[in-house]
């Protein structure tokens, strides 16, 4: 077994920021010069709140890779690497991501990502011409299997519905046991839609059936809790109350590449959102359950976090987090399920494969993160680049800061987003950017000691509360395309650059790293 050796340089730790996007100002960068030994094989060193660097190597006798991790703390941040052992000039690239995150026509994946990030204003606001003294509770309807309803699909930014479908209820469950109470869980199909009875059948069971820890609903709420209580219309009287209700609508969505989404309108009375359904709903595309049964279950436990999410920071705590950590969350919820709903998951490995897979892996999440590693975590553009790029920071913390149970201190904490991080992981957001970064680079490697680790040879295991989870190893340098490797790029703060020295270094090497506002910087032998 193979052991990293973990030299940390800590230069100018005075102030140290850990907004991870906030102001710098506290923070001294300073131009360094200085002399650093990497003669052990992994071995790796990591220098923080440096700008432009002029760096000695000794990497001694036996032949070695060299790699760099530049971490950008401010945005716009022209940053470059030199080495003497280049054998070409170095060609900048400069990232534009209008080119892979812009999209000027409207969709409607656009305007649900409006309407959730903006969903937090809509909450407590008093409308006295319709305010009520008291919250009234919904009544509970049971809903019969056959039963008929209008749903509206798509609103305009006046929260007007703008089109309407007719759905069944062709599958429904009454007072379901679980350790949120009993649940009902109603399947509506959009009329005039053909879908196979096995397809609607699994879809009913693996979200909710009789017994415990056996479907997505327990395995996410017992990490997450649960997903709407009747204290939603005692905080905002706007709110809809609780029946104890889960609804799942698949219709069409046409060419939309959707494959299902959570929309909290619906969790608003329509009274104050007309295009409300006033129910507590996802919603899935026919046409993947018909031809994918396995990447919807993965859909729903990807937008049940969503939907609990909304209720417990944003209506119970009167938070707003960022979109790019919302979708961490969830990106980090399929990844830990993805064994217990029998799926390949982000990694695209067969869910009993514990091990890192084998080389030219096209599929998942991770060949986009790996074309496009220099987008900034804290950042969020909509591109499958960037859903990438947060499922591969979630799977970073999932093995290396305790998974089940950290995804539970995440939800329930009372702090905005880069404030939960540094509260759970103890290092501010631009270092554990930076070590995520360095992980990426030794994923190649097994054994690998500290807060370093994706790849142990087989699955690492998380427990928390009723539920065990197991979470595959990951090696990005077994996917096609592997990590972008480069010497020179525009970053935005909280963003990597990933650079290869070269391979079967010995000797003395120099390395001039320009970084004109500041960064930190590691570097990797292996």
């Amino acid at each position: 077994m193979k052991h990293l050796t973990l030299i940390t340089v800590a230069l100018f730790l005075i102030g140290c920021g850990g907004s991870g996007g906030s102001s710098q100002e506290s923070t001294n960068f300073d131009p360094i010069e200085a002399s650093y030994s990497l003669t052990e094989k992994n071995s790796l060193i990591t220098i923080k709140n440096s700008k432009d660097a002029t760096l000695h190597i000794d990497l001694g006798a036996s032949p070695k890779s060299l790699y760099v991790v530049t971490t950008s703390h401010f945005n716009n941040q022209e940053v470059s690497i030199n080495s003497s052992s280049a054998s070409a000039a170095i060609q900048r690239e400069l990232r534009d991501s209008s080119k892979s995150d812009s999209n000027s026509k409207e969709t409607l994946a656009s305007r649900i990502l409006a309407f959730n990030e903006s969903s937090f204003k809509l909450l407590r606001i008093k409308d006295h011409s319709q305010e009520e003294d008291f919250p009234q509770s919904r009544e509970t309807i049971a809903i019969s299997k056959g039963a008929s309803e209008s749903f509206c699909v798509d609103m305009d930014s006046s929260y007007n519905c703008t089109r309407r479908i007719n759905a069944t209820a062709v599958r429904v469950k009454n007072s379901v046991a679980t350790t949120q109470g009993d649940k009902n869980l109603v399947i509506w199909l959009e009329n005039g839609i053909s879908i196979k009875s096995s397809a609607l059948n699994n879809l009913s069971d693996i979200f909710l059936k009789s017994g415990l820890d056996n479907d997505i609903y327990d395995w996410v709420t017992n990490i997450f809790s649960k997903e709407w209580g009747e204290d939603a219309e005692s905080v905002d009287s706007h709110l809809i109350g609780d029946d104890a209700t889960i609804n799942i609508l698949v219709y069409n969505m046409y060419s939309s590449g959707m494959a299902g989404f959570f929309w909290p309108k619906d969790n608003f009375k329509t009274s104050y959102i007309a295009a409300s359904n006033e129910k507590i709903m996802f919603y899935v595309s026919a046409q993947l359950l018909n031809s994918d049964e396995k990447e919807t279950f993965t859909t729903l436990d990807h937008e049940f976090q969503h939907m609990i999410h909304f209720y417990q920071r944003a209506v119970l705590k009167d938070l707003h987090d960022d979109t790019w950590f919302n979708e961490l969350m969830s990106e980090a919820t399929e990844d830990i399920l993805a064994t217990k709903i029998g799926y390949k998951g982000p990694r695209n490995v067969d869910p009993n494969d514990g091990s890192a897979g084998t080389s030219n892996n096209k599929k998942g999440r991770y060949p986009s993160f790996n074309a496009h590693n220099t987008l900034a975590l804290t950042e969020w553009g909509g591109s499958v680049a960037h859903y990438g790029k947060v499922s591969a920071f979630g799977a970073y913390l999932n093995r290396n800061y305790g998974a089940a149970s950290l995804l539970h201190k995440m939800m329930m904490s009372s702090k905005p987003a880069n404030e939960v991080l540094k509260e759970l992981t103890g290092v501010d957001t631009h270092t554990l950017v930076n070590q995520w970064g360095s992980a990426v680079i030794l994923s190649d490697q097994t054994g690998v000691d500290g807060k370093l680790q994706f790849n142990k040879g087989g699955f690492f295991t998380s427990s928390y509360g009723t539920s065990s989870y197991q979470l595959g190893s990951i090696n990005f340098f077994n996917y096609n395309p592997k990590p972008k490797l480069q010497n020179s790029a525009t970053l935005n703060d909280n963003a990597n650059l990933y650079s290869k020295i070269g391979d079967n270094l010995t000797g003395e090497i120099d390395l001039t790293i320009h970084a004109d506002k500041g960064v930190t910087i590691t570097l990797i032998a292996k």
